[in-house]
């Protein structure tokens, strides 16, 4: 119970960054696989796996302000960005 905790309040953190920095696809997209993650945690946990790795993954988004690379919204969404990983390999 709280991994799936961890996940959701890691997904709502990633979802508000990805939304200011107007990432507003990908912020749709974790948004479907959060709502859904308390009914099948094992496949949202795929789900949600199949989204690192790759060109256009989520492994490269970059956060960009007036052509400058946010070094504090980046290293944050890193870390939400292993976390998570790290807690639905366990899960799923």
């Amino acid at each position: 119970m709280k991994k799936l905790k961890d996940v959701e309040a890691a997904l709502k953190r990633m979802i508000e960054l990805l939304r200011i920095g107007t990432f507003d696809d990908w912020a749709g997209t974790l948004e479907k696989i959060k709502v859904d993650f308390d009914k099948d945690q094992k496949y949202q946990s795929s789900k949600l796996l199949s989204l690192y790795g790759g060109m256009g993954s989520l492994n490269d988004i970059v956060f960009y302000k007036n052509g400058q690379p946010q070094i504090a919204e980046n290293n944050e969404f890193d870390a939400l960005r292993t976390h998570i990983y790290e807690l639905c390999k366990a899960l799923a």
